[in-house]
């Protein structure tokens, strides 16, 4: 069983200085002096080689490698949690925990350093940039190479919903895949009163509207799923005929074959009511990442852990929500499971991305126990 209170202290310690130096994206200069000056302390090698503002190290030998990821950035909100290590960056906060991530990482890289004789596996150790931006940090760090050998990897997240003390799992679909497609419809502008002279944008924009929410429920009738029409715009004046009208869609699923053929058959909807009016179109799609789907012996495993720690489990249900986790697990076997930071007495309560989003730190405990005790059973 691991000292969790030696741990966490530095831990502890770790977390109130990212926090006060909360960076964005992956222009992370503080939170990356932060994580290298502690591997530095407890001479762990690292190297920078799998893109800007990310860090990976290695502990251990073994012919199987687990990864551990932690994500490291903030975001771009004025605090107002009244902590006393509040950010001193201007209009940036952790409204998400990820300070905790880093710092949970940090001081399960000291504990598995100091017992490095006792680890049959290699562990690599993921300090990831940019995981709430629109680019992912976690898919440049995937392209560039990080899950290269992986056997598995596992990451946990703080959640203010599960008392601290206790442990969120769920097998199988976890968190959905997400596509932010944009579709534009191009047409030819004209007087209003002569609509015989123009092509409308917003009648072609408006017909993709109604066919591709009825085609996208068909072929995903039995799945979760969600087709979102966010944004819906076009024209520039009441008596002129639009020329151009654009839709941004959140689409989000966990089936990413069918998602491919939903893919092509948007596309030619799309290209048919261009067809009909005389327009044209263009349909940007691009998943921004792939469904958090959790292995069920990993999380057989997480469990026992926790049991034998007698950490309480909750069975926490599937989010429509995303988490650029996902990428990692497009190359291995992975899971990812939550630790409670909830405490009603120090209004550690609020939803993560707000202003004033807080965590009770002392959450961070079974975090550490977990991912240690996880490394050493193998």
């Amino acid at each position: 069983m691991v000292n969790v209170e030696k741990y966490y202290s530095r831990a502890f310690e770790l977390y109130k200085t990212l926090h006060e130096n909360a960076e964005v994206g992956f222009d992370l200069p503080e939170t990356v002096k932060i994580v290298k000056k502690e591997l530095d302390a407890c001479k762990i090698k690292y190297t920078e080689k799998y893109g800007k503002g990310s860090i990976v190290a290695e502990i251990g030998s073994g012919e199987k490698i687990i990864a551990l990821r932690a994500d490291m950035d903030a975001l771009p909100i004025e605090e107002q949690s009244g902590v006393p290590f509040t950010s001193k960056n201007k209009g940036v906060m952790h409204a998400c925990g990820h300070d905790s991530h880093t710092a949970i990482l940090l001081a399960v890289a000291r504990y598995l350093k100091e017992n490095e004789d006792r680890l049959r596996v290699k562990v690599r150790l993921i300090f990831q940039p940019s995981e709430e931006c629109a680019i992912s940090g976690a898919k440049m760090l995937v392209d560039n190479g990080v899950m290269d050998g992986v056997d598995q990897i596992i990451c946990t997240h703080c959640e203010n919903e599960i008392d601290f003390g206790q442990i969120g799992v769920c097998v199988g679909n976890y968190m959905a895949a997400c596509v932010p497609l944009k579709i534009i419809f191009y047409g030819k502008s004209s007087h209003a009163a002569l609509p015989k002279h123009g092509i409308d944008a917003i009648a072609m924009t408006n017909d993709a509207y109604i066919e591709l929410k009825k085609y996208v429920k068909e072929n995903f009738a039995d799945e979760d799923y969600i087709w979102s029409v966010g944004r819906f715009s076009g024209g520039t004046a009441h008596n002129v005929i639009c020329d151009k009208c654009e839709m941004d869609i959140s689409f989000r699923f966990f089936d990413v074959e069918r998602s491919k053929i939903v893919e092509n058959g948007v596309k030619n909807i799309c290209e048919d009511i261009a067809k009909r009016y005389g327009g044209k179109t263009e349909v940007m799609w691009e998943m921004s990442t792939g469904p958090v789907i959790n292995d069920s012996k990993i999380i057989d495993r997480i469990r026992n852990i926790a049991n034998k720690n007698s950490i309480k489990i909750n069975e926490v249900k599937k989010r429509m929500s995303s988490e650029d986790f996902g990428w990692y697990l497009q190359k291995s076997k992975g899971a990812i499971f939550r630790y409670g930071t909830k405490n009603d007495e120090y209004g550690c309560n609020t939803v993560a991305h707000t202003s004033n989003f807080k965590i009770y730190p002392e959450g961070m405990k079974t975090a550490i126990t977990l991912f240690c005790d996880y490394v050493l059973s193998l």
